[in-house]
């Protein structure tokens, strides 16, 4: 299975790993919007809870001023309210986390992005033919190790949800699977280039990945939100409940009337590639940091930013994959960001390549129906394209 979701205006998000365990289904009649403080977004994220949605939180930030919105209920079985605040899991969002880590490493002279990985990691496949630059913009040839799992429908995730998959699990998982020539011209997308970049830092600083995401990240930029639970199936905090669709008969996914709440979960984690959890804020925080220049020097920031087109994309707001950022086009001008979806949870956070305006949004829905993908990227544009609050 492809995990690149990717926003759309006519197709509902490809949704990520789920549970394993047998979940409570929970009736979808649509929640009424929550009660919050009126912004000039809240219009904006309530017709994503009208369109099927349990929960959506949007945040922006307009020259650091940070405005937050929450609509719909975090969890269908108490009724508990969304917090703009709750926690969640960002999915491959995370990809930004970690191309900011091997970029820091970069810019310490500590590798190059020309360098051929195999110096580090021989046992991945073509090593010696893939560059980190490879890696970082989709260019690597390997496949995606969640393509070698084999689920195809809601039942099968469930009865899953509680496999844990280790960095070295994943790696065989895709060595399973043929890959493609190496330093290809256009991205395809694979979650297993990230897995590959998280133990490359960890080769080279001789520190789990945790723990760089930590002290490079997390604690600097005082990312309070946000954590790296990789093999743990609870997000602590106060946290949104993620729902997916059950199964009608011949049509896996398809059920939205009864959803199933797979928030506890391993196996729709995939380590350095999308298993950080964090807020909308903390989101919007980062890409402030990235796109201001406290993070990376000019030059790496120009490396980042420089795109290719991605093979067989059929969104034309997508215009191509960075370094761990993607280019948007959402009518005011590119936008740099990255999609996240795993089941249950569907994001969205992007930037002006000024660094003047970020927004990020959370849907606590994957897979989705169109309509509620229409409404969140709609909210997303309106957050950053529309005049200023």
């Amino acid at each position: 299975m492809r995990v690149l979701i990717a926003l759309t205006l006519t197709a509902a998000l490809a949704p990520a790993p789920a549970p394993a365990t047998a979940t409570a289904m929970a009736p979808a009649t649509a929640p009424a919007p929550a009660a919050a403080p009126a912004t000039p977004y809240q219009a904006a994220v309530d017709a994503v809870v009208r369109a099927g949605a349990p929960a959506a939180v949007l945040a922006v930030r307009q020259d650091g001023r940070l405005r937050e919105t929450a609509s719909g209920v975090a969890d269908l079985r108490t009724g508990r309210l969304a917090g703009a605040a709750d926690r969640y899991r960002v999915a491959s969002i995370t990809k930004t986390f970690t191309a900011v880590t091997v970029l820091r490493l970069v810019a310490e002279g500590r590798l190059a992005l020309s360098d051929p990985i195999g110096r580090w990691l021989p046992q991945v496949p073509h090593a010696d033919a893939i560059t980190v630059r490879d890696l970082l913009r989709h260019t690597s040839g390997l496949p995606d190790f969640y393509d070698a799992l084999g689920l195809r429908s809601s039942a099968d995730w469930q009865r899953h949800r509680l496999d844990r998959l280790t960095d070295e699990r994943r790696l065989a998982l895709a060595r399973t699977l043929p890959a493609g020539p190496p330093g290809a011209a256009a991205a395809a997308y694979a979650n297993t280039n990230y897995v590959v970049l998280g133990l490359l830092a960890e080769r080279l600083t001789g520190e789990p990945y945790e723990r760089l995401l930590q002290r490079g990240l997390i604690g600097p930029l005082h990312l309070t939100g946000t954590a790296y639970p990789d093999g743990r199936p609870a997000i602590s905090g106060p946290h949104l409940h993620g729902y997916m669709p059950g199964d009608l008969p011949g049509r896996p996914d398809a059920d939205f009337a009864h959803l199933v709440d797979f928030t506890a979960q391993t196996v729709n984690q995939s380590g350095p590639a999308g298993s950080v959890t964090s807020t909308v804020a903390d989101l919007t925080a980062l890409y402030r940091a990235l796109f201001t220049g406290r993070l990376l020097p000019a030059a790496l920031m120009r490396e980042l930013t420089t795109t290719v087109p991605v093979a067989g994309e059929q969104f034309p707001w997508l215009r191509g994959f960075g370094l761990g950022v993607h280019r948007y086009d959402l009518g005011c001008g590119p936008l740099y960001g990255h999609i996240g979806g795993v089941r249950g949870y569907t994001g969205l956070v992007v930037s002006t390549l000024d660094g003047r305006r970020q927004a990020a949004i959370a849907v606590t829905l994957n897979p989705n129906p169109p309509a509620v993908m229409t409404a969140a990227l709609a909210a997303v544009t309106r957050a950053v394209c529309g005049p200023p609050d």
